[in-house]
């Protein structure tokens, strides 16, 4: 029986479906990429803010079609929206033959054996059984789940529950073996990787974890993504400066920069402390790259707060920076707060912040031309005239790209899924362009 299975969010959801397409893979199941093809499709979700929701509810419509047009004869619901909405999605859509929510994989093999009628073989996800659907050299490395942090305007401790970390031999291991199998990038994740062991050991140990990484062979790239600031020691700052295979990329929500803002999103940080520590990150790692995400439109945004975000991110002049307009979600504690802002408010001032934003982002590229990196060669560009890669400081799926145009020169040195090395030419506010050069002429990245 062929199953496909469409992975909608955030990366930690990926790995999720990574294990559950090798638990059917297992159990004797042939994956398919088309959902034409299948006769089992499996839609993991996304329920974090009310887009992801709606898109998730319109991805299981579009896929309940093809009980009718293509082979489809179950249709599976699994991840986030499944745990917080499967009352709901069961008596709504009568497509839906199983709901399965994030709170019930660590029995989800006996769920889908009394399922089919046939046996899974263990008993929940597993790390070491997974699929990678990269396709290039890359891995999500998830090394906790949940949250503890309890930010005012967050879902993510409703759904994933309290936080956990795996144990730090497990995750060499999956490492080790992902490394023997070609990988070579390895994306480290999770609600908050820097929280990382302290319920197992009584101690921040993301510094720990990382040199270890970086000691197996195969390991060429490690990059971590989603670090609190009140957690970012100056020990990991100085590892990931340091050592040579961590990228020198921060991945540091602040989601505000006015006191008050922090305070009622219940956010650990000031604005204090993330000057402080931006200050030590940059001057600890002078290559860093900082990338993070605000909200605007949070409940009680004064314009005057509104403006000191706008000021922050002029003084701090992020590389990269995501912003959303605030979502109000059901049992969290913003969801009842006073002073909630206009839609339209919230969408002006969004457009206000990407507006900076991009002034910041020329400037940062800029810095850029004439540096040479090496880089992760992903695809071709959908006009077919660029190869498009990547180099140590951009992060897949949330960065810009490095473009590199498809020529005689160019052909004949690049393999797509391979490593080459591109003089940075020129730029936009999202991405970089370059040129292949020989490898004799390599210039650090990391001395950028």
């Amino acid at each position: 029986m062929n199953v496909g299975l469409i992975t909608l969010g955030c990366s930690k959801n990926q790995v999720d479906s990574e294990m559950l397409l090798g638990a059917f893979q297992k159990m004797g199941f042939h994956i398919v990429n088309e959902a034409k093809e299948a006769q089992v499709i499996v839609v993991n979700t996304c329920g974090f803010i009310q887009s992801a929701k709606e898109e998730a509810i319109d991805t299981i419509l579009e896929m309940a079609d093809y009980k009718e047009i293509g082979t489809c004869q179950y249709l599976i619901v699994t991840g986030c929206l499944a745990k917080r909405y499967k009352k709901e999605i069961l008596e709504s859509m009568p497509e839906v033959d199983l709901c399965i929510g994030v709170d019930e994989y660590d029995h989800i093999n006996s769920i889908l054996s009394n399922f089919f009628h046939q046996k899974f073989f263990g008993q929940k996800l597993d790390f070491h059984n997974r699929v990678i659907s990269t396709n290039f050299p890359l891995a999500y490395i998830r090394i906790s789940d949940g949250c503890d942090n309890r930010c005012s305007y967050c879902a993510i401790p409703l759904i994933r529950g309290r936080f956990k970390s795996r144990k730090m031999e497990d995750i060499l291991l999956e490492v080790e073996e992902l490394a023997k199998q070609g990988i070579s990038e390895f994306c480290v994740i999770s609600q908050d990787t820097s929280k990382y062991g302290l319920d197992l050991y009584g101690k921040l140990c993301l510094e720990e974890l990382l040199h270890k990484m970086s000691e197996i062979k195969g390991v060429k790239w490690i990059r971590v993504l989603y670090m609190y600031l009140f957690e970012t020691t100056d020990a990991l700052i100085e590892e990931i400066g340091n050592n040579d295979k961590i990228c020198p990329y921060f991945d540091i929500p602040i989601q505000h920069l006015n006191d008050e803002m922090l305070h009622n999103m219940n956010r650990h940080d000031t604005k204090a402390l993330i000057y402080e520590r931006i200050a030590a990150i940059r001057k600890k790692v002078s290559n860093a790259i900082l990338r993070t995400t605000v909200i605007t439109g949070f409940p009680g945004e004064t314009k005057e707060a509104f403006e000191e975000l706008l000021e922050g991110i002029k003084e701090l002049k992020f590389d990269r920076l995501g912003a959303f307009a605030f979502s109000r979600e059901e049992d969290t504690k913003a969801y009842g707060m006073k002073n909630q802002i206009e839609e339209d408010i919230k969408e002006e001032r969004l457009k206000q912040v990407f507006e900076v934003q991009k002034q910041v982002s020329l400037q940062a590229n800029e810095k850029r031309v004439g540096k040479i990196y090496e880089v992760i060669v992903e695809d071709i560009s959908e006009d077919e005239k660029y190869f498009v890669g990547r180099s140590m400081l951009e992060a897949p799926d949330v960065d810009g790209r490095i473009y590199i145009k498809i020529d005689k020169e160019s052909v004949n040195q690049i393999i797509i899924g391979e490593y080459t090395y591109v003089e940075i030419i020129d730029y936009n506010e999202y991405d970089l362009f370059g040129k292949v050069v020989k490898e004799e002429k390599i210039c650090t990245q990391r001395k950028n």
